[in-house]
């Protein structure tokens, strides 16, 4: 019989990879997926409608913001291996009954976690000791801790070691009660009894809790362990949770440096385009020089021709002149010889 544990925290995006293992590492220690489960009873966003429009039929008013993003919880429960998704589910409709809240979200059983122990050294996987690709054990040469696959290079024989399998359930559930329009509030008294209660129910071993309070509108309570509850078990789901956050950072890391790389390139790109702006606008002011001596000598050509102009124009008024004398002298010629033919 283990020791009952009911640890709550707010829901987080690694929390839920690790719930569902999107991430690619797993911390099994045994071939027993079969035995884990998953059950949902609700969409994360029905389940939020449907609380906004109960709290805004209730209370006259919207919602907070703080109480949405704090509206799901995650509890970690330790169970044995019996232990079935039914019975959780009978313990949240208890819990339900007895304090209200506790809408259960969604189910998640794994059975097949948990650590390896030899000469009373306790080895978690991911942390210090890893089961590579061709399914052999690794641990690192100094036997601390690794940070990447290449630090665990010291294969084992996983038969010499002992295999503690820590069961447990995480149970994403809702203290957000619909008869009341609001979350059910629980005291302090009420989270050491819920231990006590869960104990009961799953007729595990009691071991008293740390109650710590956390702030939010809604008064939401989170329970931590105190180091007399399941240590072991505990840090198996931590350890999974930071290494978790360890990955996803480093991926983050990695897209950073791409992204600083593309960035580079863009810049020289950039810097490529001002250079080629840069010539053309020299070229630019060369043509508008040009285009404006071309206007000076089309403006002087302008000037030379009208010079011209007002030549021919002057031209044409001697050479009138002249054919005006021309005419008098005809006449004059006409005259005498008209005379000297009489």
């Amino acid at each position: 019989m283990g020791k009952a544990s009911f640890s709550v925290g707010k829901l987080t995006q690694h929390s839920q990879s690790h719930i569902n293992r999107e991430n690619g590492l797993s911390y099994a220690v045994v071939e027993n997926s079969r035995a884990n489960s998953f059950n949902k009873y609700y969409e994360y966003d029905d389940f939020l409608q449907k609380a906004q429009d109960r709290y805004k039929e209730k209370v006259k008013q919207n919602m907070q913001n703080s109480a949405i993003l704090n509206i799901f919880q995650e509890a970690i429960i330790a169970i044995d291996g019996h232990h079935t998704s039914e019975d959780i589910l009978d313990l949240f409709f208890e819990l339900k009954q007895k304090y209200g809240g506790h809408e259960l979200i969604s189910l998640t059983i794994h059975k097949d976690e948990g650590y390896f122990t030899k000469n009373n050294q306790n080895f978690y996987p991911h942390k210090n000791i890893l089961k590579k690709e061709d399914n052999n054990w690794y641990i690192t040469q100094d036997g601390l801790n690794g940070k990447k696959p290449e630090d665990f290079s010291q294969k084992v024989d996983i038969s010499e070691f002992s295999t503690v399998l820590t069961p447990h359930a995480h149970a994403i559930f809702s203290m957000f009660d619909f008869s009341l329009g609001r979350n059910a509030r629980m005291q302090k008294k009420d989270m050491m009894e819920r231990l006590r209660f869960v104990a009961t129910l799953l007729k595990m071993d009691y071991s008293l809790q740390k109650i710590n309070k956390i702030s939010n509108n809604d008064t939401n309570l989170d329970l931590k362990d105190s180091e007399e509850i399941d240590l072991n078990s505990q840090m198996t789901i931590k350890n999974s949770y930071l290494i978790e956050i360890n990955t996803q950072l480093r991926a983050k890391e990695l897209e950073l440096e791409e992204v600083i790389s593309k960035l580079r390139v863009k810049q020289a790109m950039l810097n490529d385009i001002l250079i080629k702006i840069s010539q053309k606008e020299t070229i630019l002011d060369e043509l508008n020089t040009e285009m404006f001596m071309k206007e000076e000598d089309l403006e002087n050509l302008s000037n030379i021709i009208s010079m011209k102009n007002t030549t021919i124009n002057n031209l044409n008024l001697t050479i009138k002149q002249k054919e005006f004398k021309i005419d008098e002298l005809d006449s004059k010629i006409y005259g005498i010889s008209q005379t000297m033919a009489i």
